[in-house]
């Protein structure tokens, strides 16, 4: 699939700036539905430019979601740092 223009894409919204709005957001919602999705954004401008996100936000539920989402990933890689133990490299050989 071809990535849409900026045209295209400002024809769906009113300005650049809403459309980077929409498009931060939008991404952000597809991240909470599928953590390993690939591309967000660019998924994001494609459904902006066919029409298929007008204007939607993040609400406060959502924005809730994912604040939680957010701390419990990060709270899950802190304990995976401390459970990850790096052995000292060996001491150098000494010298004859």
């Amino acid at each position: 699939m071809r990535k849409p223009t900026i045209d295209e894409l400002l024809d769906q919204v009113g300005s650049i700036y809403e459309l980077t709005m929409l498009a931060a957001k939008e991404a952000t919602r597809l991240r909470l539905r599928d953590r390993e999705t690939e591309q967000p954004l660019q998924n994001a401008l494609d459904r902006i430019a066919e029409g298929k996100v007008k204007g939607k936000y993040l609400g406060p539920e959502e924005m809730e979601e994912y604040e939680e989402k957010e701390r419990e990933r990060r709270e899950a890689a802190a304990a995976m740092r401390e459970r990850t133990i790096i052995p000292p490299p060996p001491p150098p050989p000494k010298k004859k």
